[in-house]
């Protein structure tokens, strides 16, 4: 029995999940609003991706830069707690790769241009009881056995399934930008909380400097100035000096607010949703697009499981077991983040001693550290 697959949205997300389909021999089409075309500041932003995700790119033979982390250091920027994770205490090559946002989305693009339809999009749907039927915006309609929501974070489509269980505006803007850092190993990335601030340096590959990082940097709303390559240095200073070292911008700066939801739902009859458009995380993990490729995969895979089986893939008691397999994972990393991000929040002299002295004592567990770094690779699951 042969069932087709119509994808909402082909950013990177989007197109994996028709990678992850093509590997699988089942049919897919992919709708995308937008034509593609270079952003004039999406090459300032970069994606993390654990050891399974990176991994799973390369079996579909997506290839692209990407630069190892072999270490990991977590920093109180205001005191002496330290967590450090290195790749071979769990006996891993690396513990994460980063990569450049729109190198990995043309790439991902590139193999799925013929089973893409650009310039147009979805304006309704409707279940039809043996699969989906669609309206596009230039009013044709289009029948699939499955319909999957990947738009993101303000899709109206993934709207209409569930309603957000969990909805938080951090009151954050966060800055991405590029800087040399001669003096630190480029194989380390460094995240340090300092007071409601979140400051993360990426090792980044660039062929014209060798000292490259992308700089993730988190910060309350009503401190955040208009910062520019002019005047960021007297901002940076207290980074400076905690890690010993002089941080030279090289980009642009790229501003976005920060939020994090959760939908109750993820599925209904002949419709499914993944990723950002289901849910979205505070980038402080990295774990964002992560959570999203493993929805795309986890879903091709009951795809494939349910056309074997002779069952209908559209069936939401079919699609419940794609819910089934992600929602609790993604609640907990959602969750998991939110508690970190809370902890370094706080002001009280008194839970900044008891978080330097956990950082600390956290850092001296050698088997507790090696089960975080398997499950944030993808390794092991929650």
């Amino acid at each position: 029995m042969t069932q087709s697959v119509l994808i909402s949205g082909g950013g990177i997300v989007g197109s994996y999940l028709g990678l992850e389909l093509a590997a699988r021999n089942i049919p897919f089409q992919i709708i995308e609003k937008s034509h593609p075309k270079p952003s004039p500041i999406d090459h300032i932003r970069t994606l993390t991706l654990n050891l399974s995700a990176f991994e799973r790119l390369n079996a579909l033979d997506v290839k692209t830069s990407a630069a190892s982390i072999q270490t990991m250091n977590v920093l109180d920027g205001v005191g002496t707690g330290q967590l450090v994770f290195n790749a071979q205490d769990a006996n891993l090559d690396y513990l994460a790769k980063v990569l450049s946002f729109n190198a990995l989305k043309e790439a991902l693009s590139n193999q799925v241009v013929d089973s893409t339809t650009a310039g147009k999009y979805i304006v309704s749907f409707a279940s039809t009881g043996s699969g989906v039927e669609v309206v596009l915006s230039d009013g044709s309609d289009l029948k699939a056995d499955l319909l999957v929501i990947a738009e993101g974070r303000n899709s109206e489509l993934a709207q209409s399934i569930g309603s957000e269980s969990f909805d938080k505006d951090y009151q954050q803007i966060a800055q991405t930008f590029f800087v040399d850092v001669p003096e630190l190993n480029t194989t380390e990335a460094i995240q340090i909380f300092h007071e409601k601030e979140i400051f993360a340096l990426m090792p980044f590959n660039n062929h014209s400097s060798s000292h490259q990082f992308s700089v993730v940097w988190s910060a309350p709303k009503d401190s955040v100035v208009d910062l520019s390559v002019d005047n960021i240095g007297a901002h940076l200073h207290k980074f400076e000096k905690k890690l010993s070292c002089k941080i030279k911008v090289t980009s642009e700066i790229l501003s976005f607010p920060l939020t994090s939801h959760h939908l109750n739902e993820y599925c209904d009859e002949g419709v499914c949703v993944i990723a950002d458009s289901a849910h979205s995380i505070h980038p402080l993990a990295g774990q964002g697009i992560n959570l999203g490729l493993a929805d795309a995969s986890v879903l091709a895979d009951e795809i494939q499981n349910g056309i074997s089986a002779g069952k209908d893939i559209g069936q939401l008691a079919f699609l419940k077991k794609y819910e089934l397999r992600r929602k609790t994972l993604n609640s907990a990393m959602i969750k998991g983040v939110d508690l970190l991000f809370n902890l370094f929040q706080e002001e009280s002299p008194y839970l900044r001693l008891l978080r330097n002295s956990g950082l600390k004592a956290v850092n001296k567990f050698s088997l507790l550290k090696k089960n975080f770094i398997l499950h944030a690779s993808g390794i092991h699951k929650i």
